[in-house]
């Protein structure tokens, strides 16, 4: 490595373990799907979803909303209860916070995530 610096105005940089983000890492990799987001906005709305009103919401066929339902609940995102032949997700409380500061009122249902405001527009 080069060490010398003299014309960088910035300070030395400590180092970090880049295995430290790995955690991070697969969690940003599970979020980075627009169906998976448009998901998570609707719960964050709605407080607890099923596959068949997320079906209805989002015009996709049962087993490829199921498909990213279980992909967040493995991720540890996702509490699940069943209830019957249904099973109700909701975003765990560890998460709630962090999924809110990520949508900070650009994709909003309904006016609902951000505590009745106007929606200014439809997560698709």
């Amino acid at each position: 490595m080069r060490e010398d610096f003299k014309g960088c105005e910035i300070g030395k940089i400590e180092k970090i373990n880049e295995s430290d983000f790995q955690e991070l890492s697969e969690l940003l990799g599970v979020l980075s799907n627009r169906t998976r987001l448009a998901i998570l906005a609707i719960a964050l709305n709605y407080g607890e979803v099923c596959t068949c009103r997320l079906q209805e919401a989002l015009g996709l066929p049962q087993p490829t909303i199921t498909v990213h339902l279980h992909k967040m609940y493995s991720a540890g995102i996702l509490d699940k209860r069943e209830s019957w032949r249904y099973t109700y997700y909701s975003i765990k409380d560890s998460y709630k916070s962090f999924l809110k500061a990520i949508f900070a009122e650009k994709f909003v249902v309904k006016g609902r995530l951000n505590e009745g405001k106007e929606s200014k527009g439809m997560m698709r």
